[in-house]
């Protein structure tokens, strides 16, 4: 079945409407002695899906927001910073059973910050673990639609909440900022051992270094793309590690201005998992991800491309790819931007299926 391209022209105007939520600057507060400061953002991102399934029994069209975010952040003293979002993801979509998804708002990040020096960084609270540089960017930055499909398979077996869990983290750059380490301690799952059921869990440790040959990345989150106004490449490498759970990840990030202000944008990963007895839901798997695109400065229009393969250990367990190709349109940037995508499922005859989305973005802060 097609999808019904009248509603998907219809509904991009009340999806650009949304352009009018951004503005130049954040929202911000500072004290008189300028040491302190208070701002507010927002991330809203309207959407318009339409999945069609190769069986047809999963057919669905949802008109809803897929992401709205509040942002507040601040600098509470010279070297004491803090960064607190919520989210309402997928507000308003339709659920199996007939329902809207409503209702429902958490805090999203909750990252507090302590700057020693740019060589080292402690944060804590809730934070998102750097398992890969897809799995650290920003949702505001993204090149495509959304994250890789994958992106985030061990946050539920693990106990965590899209790629975030509670604990702390040093981080830095050394070497003239060529390279970055971080290095944490996490809750991870909870759960008690099958060796002892009265004793819970060891801690959950993570680990990320990236060498950066040219500019570096110094925030917490990953960039999707700049839109070809820096000069980036960076080759990383993570682990992620709770007694029998293993994960280990490598990537690289390519973001390079061409021509005249134009950009391009590559970023390739690898990532194993592997639950064994510690989180026994998370199969031993390997995850393939590529992803590329390329912006024009004179049209504003980008085209996009994602490519993820999910391999499972298992061969009763069928492999699952995803492949999405579309086209993005960048009148203010990051501030506010209007995507179009196509994607396709494979592997689950179950869930095989096309899939078209509109998305429109503004995100101010």
């Amino acid at each position: 079945m097609r999808p019904n391209f009248a509603c998907l022209a219809a509904c991009s105007l009340l999806l650009c409407a949304s352009a009018a939520l951004a503005a130049d600057h954040p929202w911000q507060i500072t004290t008189a002695d300028g040491e302190s400061s208070i701002a507010f953002g927002v991330l809203a991102q309207p959407q318009l899906e339409v999945v069609r399934t190769d069986s047809g029994a999963a057919d669905s069209q949802d008109i809803f927001l897929r992401r709205l975010r509040l942002i507040v952040s601040g600098q509470i003293a010279k070297k004491f910073s803090f960064f607190v979002d919520t989210d309402s993801p997928n507000l308003g979509k339709g659920t199996p059973i007939g329902t809207k998804v409503e209702d429902r708002i958490y805090i999203q990040d909750a990252q507090f910050t302590y700057s020693f020096l740019p060589q080292l960084q402690v944060d804590a609270g809730m934070l998102m673990i750097a398992q890969s540089h897809n799995s650290c960017q920003s949702a505001a930055t993204l090149l495509g639609v959304d994250y890789g499909p994958y992106a985030f398979v061990a946050s539920e077996p693990v106990g965590s909440r899209v790629g975030r869990d509670y604990g702390a983290q040093a981080r830095g750059h050394l070497f003239n900022q060529h390279f970055e380490y971080r290095i944490g301690v996490f809750q991870g799952s909870r759960a008690k051992t099958s060796s002892n059921p009265g004793t819970s869990n060891g801690f959950r440790y993570t680990g990320r270094a990236v060498w950066y040959p040219f500019e570096a990345e110094t925030g917490f989150f990953y960039t999707g793309t700049t839109l070809g106004t820096r000069k980036i490449l960076a080759i990383g490498a993570s682990f992620d590690h709770q007694m029998e759970y293993n994960a280990y990840s490598v990537d690289a990030f390519y973001d390079w201005p061409v021509r005249s202000g134009d950009g391009i944008t590559l970023q390739a990963a690898f990532t194993h998992f592997d639950g064994g007895t510690t989180c026994p839901l998370l199969p031993k798997e390997n995850i393939w991800f590529f992803e590329g695109g390329y912006y024009s400065r004179a049209t504003k229009l980008g085209p996009f491309v994602q490519l993820s393969n999910r391999l499972f250990s298992n061969s009763e367990t069928a492999d699952l790819k995803k492949y999405v190709g579309g086209i993005a349109y960048w009148p203010s940037g990051h501030r506010f931007n209007v995507k179009f995508g196509v994607g396709r499922s494979l592997g689950n005859p179950l869930t095989e299926a096309w899939q078209f989305v509109l998305q429109a973005q503004a995100f101010v802060f």
